[in-house]
């Protein structure tokens, strides 16, 4: 006798989605192929080792962003799937939250113009990166002004004495 975990025809391929929208809607696809009720995902889930309380379940197939590494483990389990096919899952979601494409096959070409959105984490970095060059320019510019305005202490006999150098 086959187990479900045997039987992999229509179950949904982690490895073809691009985007988080696509792979939530993989994640839809599997709940659906698996037949099993939130609930049902849950005690799965938990035999197998796993915390997923049924309302994250159904609380991440609603969402359009990537769900914690953790969870979709967790849900690949409680959906009937073994370590194999729950690693492939991490895999693929871990590629996404890098930005990384996936491996297309030789013989397709990529479009030129691609109407795909590209990832967010990609603009995320580049907006850290400008801020983090907006803060540096305005550290040397404020370490300049500083320098032409400060006061020169002078060690003397008299306490407290300063003199103001000007150029």
């Amino acid at each position: 006798m086959s187990t479900r975990s045997d039987e992999r025809s229509g179950c949904p391929d982690p490895a073809a989605t691009h985007t988080d929208a696509e792979f939530v809607a993989a994640l839809q696809r599997l709940k659906a192929w698996s037949g099993r009720s939130y609930r049902d995902i849950q005690s799965h889930a938990q035999r197998a080792g796993h915390h997923l309380p049924y309302s994250t379940a159904a609380g991440m197939l609603k969402r359009q962003t990537l769900p914690r590494g953790e969870t979709v483990t967790a849900f690949v389990r409680g959906c009937g799937l073994d370590e194999q096919a729950a690693a492939a899952w991490s895999a693929a979601r871990k590629r996404l939250d890098m930005g990384v494409p996936p491996e297309q096959e030789p013989e397709q070409e990529p479009e030129p113009d691609s109407d795909r959105p590209r990832p967010r984490r990609r603009w995320r970095a580049a907006a850290v990166a400008a801020a983090a060059t907006m803060a540096a320019a305005l550290v040397i510019a404020t370490n300049v002004h500083q320098t032409e305005t400060e006061d020169i202490v002078v060690q003397s006999d008299v306490p407290a004495q300063h003199v103001r150098v000007l150029d």
